[in-house]
């Protein structure tokens, strides 16, 4: 098959660290079976910063800022990702597109329900879960970036479902991630305020057991200012301001993650690495956050 027919047919992706990491990269390969993507060849790797260097020189040399650099390097530290090859069985005209509808919006708050960035709850556009090109053209040249081409496309499905089935096995993590993004500022805020309590007056303590009977309510939106406002007089300006940071975009201006992590320090408190790439990178772009979906 002549290569620009091949590519036509079959759409470059790239599972992330962060989908990995989370331990939910097998069962997007199920979903993409299921939506006619079945993936036909797969690799696992470590992308270091010089592959994704060749993956988006496009962006990086006409759009990037330095900070993004960072951010996507330490989404990449993580963990492996692992780069497929997905042959398309549907019989709409384009491919690539069709994946992309699937896939769903890069900004996941604003993705479909239905598409597999919503569905498998990708954190915010760098914390995304999955690329996927956006032609022919692209698949193949991104293909070649991790190492795969058409001559890496199983010739029997059976054989490529099982072999791609047991590398998602052995990369997923005994203990995978399953913090989203209000689990994580949850996780953030118990921390400060246990290494607050035995400092804290007895009505303190009830106000705050009171309003936050459960600790998921500490990462719900507002739950930062109602905190910061019982803590009031019995915590450091510096650590009040941690509290009450939401860290979207909106945060980004009063907030940096060298702040933070200084007011952590008075009290003992170490960012993970998922609380961290979570973090930092939703001080730049908007996360998907539970407590904020409505419930038809």
């Amino acid at each position: 098959m002549p290569a620009s027919d091949f590519w036509s047919r079959h759409v470059f992706v790239l599972f992330s660290s962060d989908a990995l990491y989370r331990g939910v990269h097998g069962e997007m390969v199920a979903r993409l079976r299921k939506e006619g993507f079945p993936p036909v060849a797969a690799r696992p790797l470590h992308a270091d910063p010089e592959l994704i260097d060749d993956l988006y020189a496009d962006l990086i040399a006409g759009q990037w800022q330095t900070w993004r650099y960072r951010l996507v390097d330490a989404v990449l530290a993580l963990g492996p990702a692992m780069a497929l090859i997905c042959r398309y069985e549907g019989d709409e005209d384009n491919a690539h597109d069709a994946l992309a509808r699937r896939k769903g919006y890069q900004h996941p708050e604003r993705a479909e329900p239905g598409t597999l960035r919503r569905d498998f709850g990708a954190v915010n556009s760098i914390v995304g879960l999955m690329h996927s090109s956006d032609g022919p053209v692209e698949s193949e040249r991104e293909a070649a970036v991790f190492g795969l081409s058409a001559a890496d496309a199983a010739a029997g499905p059976e054989a490529a479902a099982a072999e791609i089935d047991y590398l998602c096995e052995i990369t997923t993590p005994h203990a995978p991630e399953r913090r989203d993004f209000d689990q994580v500022l949850a996780s953030l805020r118990t921390r400060v305020v246990a290494s607050l309590w035995e400092d804290l007056p007895g009505t303190v303590q009830q106000d705050v057991r009171t309003r936050f009977p459960e600790r998921s309510a500490l990462g719900r939106v507002g739950a930062g200012n109602d905190l910061a406002s019982l803590l009031a007089g019995h915590a450091t300006d510096a650590l009040l301001a941690l509290l009450r940071c939401d860290f979207e975009p909106e945060a980004a201006g009063g907030m940096r993650m060298s702040v933070a992590d200084k007011a952590l320090r008075t009290t003992g408190v170490v960012l993970d690495d998922w609380e961290r790439v979570v973090l930092e990178s939703s001080l730049h772009f908007p996360p998907l956050r539970a407590s904020r979906q409505v419930t038809p």
